[in-house]
């Protein structure tokens, strides 16, 4: 795993402390070139690897139909990750400068006047993050009162049995208002306690993939074949459950893109860019392959449909017992669940002070100051503190966590195919820019029809579309139709707060020049007249 420096960068914002000032909007900060590709490998890894594998597999599961189906889905999953990430490779060669998504939104669809660069942002910020930490914190807590109480329906406490969706609640919220309160008193511990966080996460998915193989091998005395005798028996052919199933494992695998927003701290990135995305996906595809196989050895079905979100917990209670496998593995994976959250908390808050600087966002002159004590953008934290309250306390009980995963999928891989689809526009509308690294057309076309199918049968209706409604409370559609709607929400806030404002004013949006290989190792995260240093490294749940 990377260091501090590694994972998050916010010279601008954290380094200067109380020295930046609200007006400061001009200044930048290069950073030096000193990630190398084991480096960079470790990073995309870490990244990737989040709560999703933890919380997911579940859901993958109940929705594939089978163990057999959702082991295919999990390998789908890895081969359109693997797909966008070399095409991103191609992107990132082409313009090797921080930004991701922005940056490439940007520089391929030039008018309207960046539109779809601040839709990206919009949603990243209202939308995708604070929906992310909801699910997270809500997690947290499952695993919190599986640590406490047990499986769920073995609770014999009845007003834990009776509240247990809303005690579950209560606790994400102490979660995020307590990784909130440390990001608004230290960046610099917040950090420190994140990669505490993602050593333990790490640790107990390494646990788990290796208990698995050793029980498939026969090594041990534990007897059980789970459900792998059900094979395919069971899978569904409704191609919403489907698309509900692989937007799960998708989850699961998202951070793959990371490496795009750092690329200005990449050593030879021509070089090593291929190296780290390959190696960091093949990895995580293995380890998540493995995990899985370790569940499916030894759950039953019952037990994925009591234990949903914590069937990590289940399973380390079949294999180790009451006290290690009951208590302690789910107690580690609530804090990795929590470092999670901690993650978006720390770059969303960044996220949100640069649009601010941009004059992008309602009460910019708030929302850029920095608390002079601290030096941290108590502002920023306060309102992802607040979007993400929203999320996990709107909703009626039921299983708000895939409600929440599958509302903020809905936009991050509708922009992740855009994107690719800007990749595919730039080759025949600039077929001579330099491109060190060349994907096969095949491999984002793949990705393209993924979000495709990924943005339209979400909308048909499930083979039991009351099962969903009953359960949640919401109608099936719901998750992504909101998902859709922030989208398009987005287009009059840009039109009031960019097109309004800057529609007689020149503006360098796409311009070549800002994107060359010489380019510094900053840029603007919004306004393309302001070079800052990026702050969105997407680090996710998932």
């Amino acid at each position: 795993m990377t260091d501090t420096k590694d994972e998050f960068h916010s010279p601008n914002l954290e380094a200067r402390g109380p020295d930046l000032a609200p007006e400061d909007n001009e200044s930048t900060t290069e950073l030096p070139r000193t990630m190398g590709a084991l480096s960079g490998t470790a990073l995309v890894c870490g990244l990737m690897i989040g709560s999703g594998i933890f919380s997911t597999p579940a859901t993958v599961l109940l929705q594939a139909g089978s163990p057999g189906m959702a082991m295919v889905l999990w390998g789908i999953g890895a081969l359109v990750t693997l797909c966008g990430a070399l095409s991103y490779v191609e992107l990132g060669a082409m313009l090797p400068v921080s930004g991701g998504e922005q940056t490439y939104l940007e520089y391929a669809f030039r008018r309207p006047r960046a539109l779809l660069a601040f839709l990206f942002c919009f949603c990243m910020i209202i939308c995708i993050r604070p929906g992310s930490a909801a699910a997270n914190a809500t997690v947290f807590g499952k695993y919190i009162l599986y640590a406490g109480f047990g499986p769920r329906s073995t609770i014999v406490n009845d007003y834990v049995a009776q509240n247990f969706d809303w005690l579950a609640r209560a606790l994400g919220v102490l979660c995020v208002t307590a990784i909130a309160a440390l990001n608004c008193f230290s960046s610099k511990w917040s950090l420190r306690i994140h990669n505490i966080l993602t050593w333990i996460k790490l640790g107990v998915l390494l646990l788990i993939s290796l208990t698995g193989i050793v029980i498939l091998t026969g090594v041990t005395r534990f007897k059980s074949q789970g459900i792998w005798p059900n094979g395919f028996k069971g899978t569904s052919t409704n191609m919403n459950e489907q698309s509900r199933a692989l937007f799960g494992a998708l989850w699961a695998y998202d951070g793959w893109n990371n490496l795009n927003y750092s690329l200005g701290e990449l050593r030879n990135p021509k070089r090593n860019l291929p190296i780290c995305v390959v190696g960091g996906v093949s990895l995580t595809a293995v380890f998540y392959m493995f995990t899985n196989v370790a569940y499916f050895s030894v759950i039953t079905m019952a037990d994925v449909e009591d234990s949903l979100e914590v069937l990590a917990g289940r399973w380390g209670d079949i294999v180790f017992g009451q006290t290690f496998g009951r208590i302690v593995i789910p107690l580690c994976i609530a804090v990795s669940c929590a470092g999670s959250v901690s993650a978006m908390m720390f770059t969303v808050s960044r996220i949100i002070m640069v649009a601010a600087k941009a004059n992008y966002m309602p009460y910019s002159d708030l929302l850029v100051r920095l608390n002079p004590r601290f030096g941290t953008p108590v502002y920023c934290v306060l309102l992802q503190w607040g979007l993400t309250m929203v999320y996990m306390l709107a909703l009626p009980p039921g299983n708000v966590f895939e409600f929440l995963v599958d509302m903020q999928s809905y936009p991050t891989w509708l922009f992740y195919g855009i994107s690719l689809v800007g990749l595919l526009y730039l080759r025949r509308r600039e077929p001579l820019k330099e491109r060190p690294f060349k994907v096969w057309v095949p491999v984002p076309i793949i990705f393209i029809i993924a979000t495709l199918f990924l943005s339209i049968f979400p909308f048909v209706p499930p083979s039991d579309p009351g099962k969903y409604t009953d359960e949640s409370g919401v109608p099936y559609y719901l998750s992504s139709l909101l998902g859709a709607i922030y989208v398009l929400l987005g287009i009059p806030v840009w039109y009031l707060l960019v097109h309004r404002r800057e529609k007689h004013r020149p503006i360098s949006v796409g311009s070549p020049d800002r994107f060359s290989n010489e380019c510094p190792s900053t840029v603007s995260f919004i306004d393309p007249e302001k070079r800052v240093s990026d702050e969105s490294k997407n680090d996710k749940s998932g």
